[in-house]
């Protein structure tokens, strides 16, 4: 039993000493990669409702600056969108402007794009809603619905 074991070492020592040769292969190997364009609106901070008084019907619209605060974050190299639903009674348009660019919601909605912007874009809406004929003063839920999608 002891020459087997003696045997078996000496031939795992051999075996150990022998380098191992194996054949090597090389190609060229292609990778890519497509990033899923994907954009984020949070409204921080919007109105609830409207309170229009007898001087905004006299006048015809109302101005609320800064009246929306948002943030939004998008990895679209080709930029995002904003969209705009149409508004309602008793409000005719709303023109709503944000860092020059302005957009008139009437019955068709409206949209705002913007190109592509590292990191997290944080921004505020002045809003001026004009009101349709005939309307009176009194509490109104806000108009203005918005989301955004990448370009």
């Amino acid at each position: 039993m002891r020459k087997r074991t003696v045997a078996f070492l000496m031939l795992t020592a051999v075996i150990s000493a022998v380098p191992a040769f194996a054949g090597s292969v090389s190609a060229p190997l292609n990778v890519s990669v497509q990033v899923i364009a994907r954009t984020i609106l949070t409204v921080d901070s919007q109105p609830v409702s409207i309170e229009i008084t007898d001087a905004d019907v006299a006048r015809g619209y109302i101005d609320l600056p800064g009246a929306i605060a948002f943030r939004i974050r998008s990895n679209a190299s080709s930029g995002y969108s904003l969209q705009f639903q149409p508004v309602a009674y008793p409000f005719a348009r709303a023109d709503v402007n944000w860092d020059n660019s302005l957009a008139t919601i009437g019955a068709d909605g409206s949209w705002l794009t913007r190109p592509y912007s590292q990191g997290t874009t944080i921004g505020t809406m002045n809003v001026r809603l004009t009101l349709a004929p005939g309307t009176r003063s009194g509490s109104y839920a806000w108009p203005i619905v918005f989301a955004a999608d990448s370009l």
